[in-house]
């Protein structure tokens, strides 16, 4: 073991510089995310101070217990956690220290949070509000195709066929602090996803279409023709921020439920899967990288589906008696 007198605080701005510029770095935001943590949540504390080599295991309970009490969630602790393991894994690696104290920590569960989805009338009613609005078609796009924020306002049109009625999912336009990361398409299973677009999203792409050549026409001292989809007036791309506020405008003029941008996402599964589609489908659909993922995520709501998908197919079957499909309770009485 090389012998080292340096302190984790001093170690974790060598691991994070090192991650970073060496072999395959953290995302954007996701590094931006680490830095706040080891600024904020791991350096100022005791378990910075220390010395690289005399931490250990309880010394790092200690520290995620201290986070729990002073009020940070189960996934904010988990993830500085994260930090600290994968730090300290590396030190590890590098020899620095003998063990690897991160292995076997005791981290905060985080309750699992099953969404609960708008009715169907609820989001016509939403969509009926969205459509009111310049921009009402990154709505449309979102709920009825299932598009991540990042993946709707990083669409390009060239990425939209509108004969074809498809949508290639490449890009993905997410924010860094105050920075805006233009990067690839999220896809835990690995290519781009190709989606298919409903008569009402090809519509509402088409109507967009058109209206933004007006305004490329109207403004056109000022417009730049950025090849994206969803812009401003000035043809520049939406920032992050913006189709977030926006929805949670439209949202709450239309006096519905709470919900994140995000939770269109999973509005999109619901209708899926309530719809009948199976689960494989849909699993394609939101580009995960397994159907157990999918499952996972929406155990919730499968069930209710099933029971509808075997209600339907029982309804198909011609029966010669009225009441075949009644359920009897009542025992014969013999005579």
């Amino acid at each position: 073991m090389a012998p080292t007198k340096q302190t984790y605080a001093e170690y974790l701005d060598k691991w994070f510089q090192r991650r970073q510029t060496t072999g395959r770095g953290l995302k954007p935001t996701t590094a931006d995310n680490y830095a706040r943590y080891i600024r904020d949540d791991i350096q100022p504390s005791s378990l910075g101070r220390m010395k690289l080599t005399d931490i250990r295991r309880f010394h790092i309970n200690d520290f995620v217990s201290d986070l729990t009490e002073a009020g940070r969630g189960a996934t904010t602790v988990r993830r500085i956690a994260a930090v600290v393991q994968g730090s300290l894994k590396a030190a590890w690696h590098d020899d620095l220290i003998d063990h690897n104290p991160g292995v076997g920590i005791k981290l905060p569960v985080v309750p699992k949070k099953k969404f609960q989805p708008w009715q169907p009338e609820q989001v016509g009613t939403f969509l009926d509000a969205a459509s009111q609005h310049r921009l009402g078609a990154l709505f449309e796009l979102a709920i009825l195709t299932g598009l991540r924020r990042g993946e709707a306002i990083g669409l390009r049109w060239d990425d939209v066929d509108l004969t074809r009625r498809t949508i290639t999912v490449r890009n993905n336009r997410t924010q860094a602090g105050r920075t805006i990361v233009e990067g690839t398409a999220k896809t835990d299973a690995g290519d781009n996803r190709v989606l298919s677009m409903s008569d009402a999203v090809v519509g509402a792409l088409v109507a967009w279409k058109l209206r933004q050549q007006e305004e490329a026409e109207a403004f056109k001292e000022v417009w730049t023709d950025t090849g994206y989809v969803f812009t401003y007036e000035d043809g520049q791309p939406l920032k992050p921020q913006y189709a977030t506020r926006l929805f949670d405008k439209i949202r709450a003029s239309a006096g519905l439920p709470r919900m994140t941008f995000h939770g269109q996402r999973h509005e999109n599964a619901s209708l899926l899967l309530s719809g009948g589609a199976d689960i494989a489908v849909v699993s394609k659909m939101l580009g995960h990288s397994s159907v157990s993922v999918t499952a996972d995520i929406y155990s919730h709501l499968i069930g209710s589906a099933a029971l509808d998908a075997s209600e339907r197919a029982a309804a198909m079957i011609p029966r010669k008696s009225g009441d075949a499909h009644t359920l009897h309770t009542q025992p014969e009485l013999k005579a």
